[in-house]
Parts: structure tokens; sequence; C-alpha cells
């Protein structure tokens, strides 16, 4: 009778053994398939792959991503085989007739050692393996390449301005916003010569308090939104009118600093695709350094660019839903397969009475939308993903904070100099912005 037991409880014990070595190798065996595997090479996994790490495409995400699978993996089978320990002893050490209480010890010495150390190594590694991608993103050796294309970067509830240096790469002062006290309001054409009058005063210090801080706020809504230093011969040439929510246009294959600051509230500027993500701080500067290694935004149109018929495409659509937004372009074969067409106003309408809108050339199209255009008798659409990339807001900095969000266009260097640093004559110097608000 006991040689039965014991050969009952060998041969459980050896059954729990190869399920958890089953078990383990199992889950590391996935880390070499991770999506994320995929998504570092730019490519975008349809179906349960879309659940993963969006694709990258910066040079130091690859580290990134490597650290994020071997933390979850390593945890991953932690928690399985803990659970799973748990679980094999609730059953077998379970109460039952004729078996004996639990008796309590004081614990296994060399066990606690092994189970306290294992995890302290482990830490250890990941320690200094964060440390060194850390470094590589937050203190690039790229911080010093006197020819990295620098953009300013303010938020503010709740959108993103985006000003370029110009032609000689120098930002002028931002966040310099007037005071009850001060005699005099800044010309906005920058000459100080020619005095200014605003609210009926060439300052806010010749109207009451409550007068000058409302006379000040309508200043800044209506003349100077980013505290603008106009008299400053560095931001002479900045593109800054135009800043507020406009697409951030990055070069590619270039070093690039994003100088960060926060014209209100703590904001948290986020870009999944390049592995990019800090804090916007009111009063404070933030730097981030980064190489888009692509597409470009022309590149990532023209090759996902493609035909489809409508049942194909309310299927890629649904299966779309976590890689990117799909955009129609209406072709002269399209037109043809079935619903009318505007061509004035480049638009499918509805065979009815009301002719109404079904959806616009270069538009946004949804599953919905499709299945729209199917019901009217459209049998052919041409389709792409757009040629942006998502930017959003990672802190919650208000009631509208869902709204912030913007997008990031990249295009070749050659591009992006003829387009924000035209004349350009130098290296430039790092941007001066007010650090008390």
């Amino acid at each position: 009778m006991r040689t039965s037991t014991s050969s009952k409880r060998a041969n459980r014990s050896k059954a729990a053994n190869s399920f958890l070595a089953a078990t383990l190798f199992a889950i590391i065996g996935l880390n070499g398939f991770s999506p994320s595997t995929a998504h570092a090479a730019g490519d975008v996994l349809p179906g349960w792959g879309s659940w993963w790490l969006p694709p990258n495409h910066s040079a130091h995400g690859p580290g990134i991503d490597s650290l994020f699978n071997w933390i979850f993996w390593i945890t991953m089978v932690t928690w399985i085989l803990v659970t799973i320990v748990m679980v094999w002893f609730m059953i077998q050490y379970r109460a039952r007739p004729g078996v004996k209480k639990a008796r309590f010890t004081h614990g296994n010495s060399k066990l606690e050692m092994g189970w306290t150390i294992a995890p302290a190594i482990i830490l250890a590694i990941l320690a200094l393996a964060s440390k060194k991608v850390w470094d590589d993103y937050r203190y690039s050796p790229t911080s010093d390449d006197p020819n990295r294309a620098k953009i300013l970067v303010i938020g503010q509830q709740f959108k993103w301005n985006t000003v370029y240096p110009g032609g000689d790469k120098k930002f002028g002062k931002y966040l310099l916003f007037p005071r009850p006290t001060d005699v005099a309001w800044q010309n906005p054409s920058g000459d100080v010569s020619k005095p200014y009058t605003f609210a009926g005063v060439p300052g806010p210090a010749y109207l009451p308090y409550k007068d000058a801080v409302n006379a000040i706020n309508q200043y800044i809504e209506q003349v100077n939104p980013l505290g603008k230093d106009f008299y400053d011969e560095d931001g002479k040439d900045d593109d800054w009118k135009n800043a507020l929510a406009r697409e951030i246009t990055i070069p590619k294959d270039r070093p690039i600093e994003v100088i960060l600051s926060s014209k209100d509230v703590l904001h948290d500027f986020f870009l999944p695709n390049y592995r990019v993500k800090l804090d916007a701080v009111p009063g404070m500067r933030g730097h981030i350094y980064f190489t888009a290694v692509g597409p470009t935004s022309a590149q990532r149109e023209a090759e996902s660019k493609k035909s489809y018929t409508t049942d194909e495409l309310i299927a890629e659509l649904k299966d779309q839903a976590a890689s990117g937004e799909m955009t129609i372009t209406i072709t002269e074969a399209d037109k043809a397969s079935g619903a009318e067409y505007d061509t004035r106003a480049r638009q499918y309408l509805y065979r009815d009475g009301k002719k109404q809108t079904i959806i616009r050339d270069g538009k946004i199209i949804t599953p919905e939308v499709a299945q729209k255009l199917k019901d009217a008798g459209v049998k052919q659409v041409t389709a792409y993903l757009p040629g942006y990339w998502e930017l959003v807001c990672e802190e919650l900095c208000g009631q509208g904070h869902n709204t912030m969000r913007g997008t990031i266009r990249v295009v070749d260097n050659a591009e992006y100099m003829e387009k924000f640093e035209k004349g350009s004559a130098g290296s430039g110097s790092k941007v001066a912005i007010n650090d008390s608000n």
C-alpha cells in the first residue's frame, strides 16, 4: 500500500514538473515571435498582431522594444509559474479526511535565499539595460550634432503649438507674457522705436489692475499667443504665426531635437511610432533627441495604396483598426464602378432625390462608409494609409484632454530644409524660454 501511494505521488510530481517545463519553454519560445519584432522593421501585422506595440520608425526604438519584451516575458513567465504552483499546492494539500493538518515551520533558508537572490540578479540586469536604453534616448550623442533639426513644441489646453527656427537655426524667446506693471506693449512689427497701443493705452500699467489683467489676456489671445519676444533678433525669421494645431514636419534620417514646454498646465508629448515621450512642464524646458528612420509620408501613401472590392475594403478596415485610418482616393476606374459621382465636388452621392454626400475624395473611410458605398453600387475602391503618424497628450490636462491630438509628417531632409531652413546660416544655439511665467 505504501509503495502504491509513493508511486502515485512520484507520478504526480513528474507530471507537474513536465507541465511546468513545457509551459516555461512555450512562453520563452513565444518571445521570438513577438509582434514587436516585426514592428521594429516597420511592418504592420494584421489580426492578432495589431494589439502589440505600434510600428517603430525611430533609430532608438528597437532598444526600447527589446527591453519591453524582456520585462514583459519575465514577468509573464513568473506570474504563470507562481500561479500554477499555488493551484497545485491548493489541490495537493487540500483538507481531506484522514490527512493531518499542516505543520507550520520557519521555512527553508536555502529556498528563501534562492528566490531572493534570483529576482535581485534579474532586476540588476534589467536596471543596467534600462540605463543604457534611457541614456541613448534622453542623452543621445546627437544632442551635440550641429546639423540636428530643431523644433519647438509648446503645449496648451488643448492643442500643440509648433515653431521652426528659420534659416539661422536659432529660436527667439517665447512664453514671455506682459505684466500689469509693464509701461509698454511689445510691438508685433518688431520695431522698438514705434509706440504700440492696445486697449487704448501704450501699456497695461496705464490701466487699473483688473482692467490691466483683462487687457493682457486679450493681448495674448489676439496678438501674441506664445509670448514671443518681438524684439529678439534670433527670432525674427522664426516660423511661428501658424503654430497652433498644425502638423509637425520632421526630416528622415537626420537627428532631431524637440524642445518642449507648456503655456498653461502639465502636458505629455507622446509619439507612439517613434518611442518618444516626455512631459511638457510650465516654466521648464525639455529636450528630446531622436532620428526618424522612415518611411517618409509620401512613401507610406504610395506603398500602401491599393485597389479593393468594397467587400475586401470592409474586411481590411475592420482588420486595420489598430494600425491606422485609411484614406480614399477616387480614380477614373472607380468612378465608373457604380454610385453617382460629383466631379466638381469630388464626392460620391446617394442615388436619390436628395443626393446627399457619402464621402469626398481624400477623406478618411470607415467600415460604415465603405458599407454605404457598397449599398450605393460602388464595386471598386482605392485607398491608402495617410502619410502621417499620431501625436497625443498622455497627461490628463483638463476636460478637453481627448482632443489634444496632432499629426507627424515625415519628409526627405532636402524638402525639410527647403521649407523650414531656407538660407541656413549656421548651427544656431539653444532656445530661450522664460522660466518665470
